[in-house]
């Protein structure tokens, strides 16, 4: 045997011990998942945020986005997504940033058949619950957070739920 063939063998007999050593572990149990919380960290109007992953349907980069003359100034135009049309909106316009560049990224909520639009995805992020903490702050409700994800940096907890009652509201208020 060649130096070569005892180095892939030595390997495969790490991964076969490693394989059959995965069986032997206790799986997740639900008190595991439930002692975490998985976010998307995004830049919406610049400004570093957070998703909760469960309010989230779909994530997607370069979604090409089709302009509609609207006087609802949120509202960037239609896309289509897996064979549905859909409204997109400008997650930071609606969180209270003057409009910017066109976003690259953008969300479409599970609860409701909207895309929200924004400038940069930072990454996945699975956290402890305890690392999130409520935000009461007057300015932070207005802005559609609710809690704070503390971590080595900040990031405030955008509410899609009340992001969505807001875009609901948009065209009954503009109207009248």
């Amino acid at each position: 045997m060649t130096g070569h063939e005892a180095q892939v063998k030595e390997r495969a007999d790490e991964l076969r011990q490693a394989f059959d050593q995965s069986f032997a572990l206790a799986p997740k149990t639900e008190t595991d998942t439930a002692s975490v919380e998985n976010l998307l960290a995004v830049r919406a109007g610049s400004q570093p945020y957070v998703l909760r992953l469960a309010d989230v349907s779909g994530l997607f980069v370069d979604k090409k986005i089709t302009w509609l003359p609207s006087p609802v100034s949120e509202l960037l135009g239609i896309a289509g997504f897996r064979g549905a049309v859909l409204p997109v909106y400008d997650l930071g316009m609606l969180l209270g940033a003057p409009k910017a560049a066109p976003p690259r990224w953008l969300v479409v909520i599970a609860a409701a058949p909207i895309g929200l639009a924004f400038e940069c995805f930072d990454g996945q992020l699975t956290v402890p619950r305890a690392s999130i903490v409520p935000d009461a702050r007057a300015e932070a409700l207005k802005r559609h957070v609710r809690e704070i994800l503390q971590t080595e940096v900040a990031r405030p907890i955008i509410d899609l739920p009340s992001v969505l009652e807001t875009v609901r509201n948009l065209g009954h208020h503009r109207q009248s």
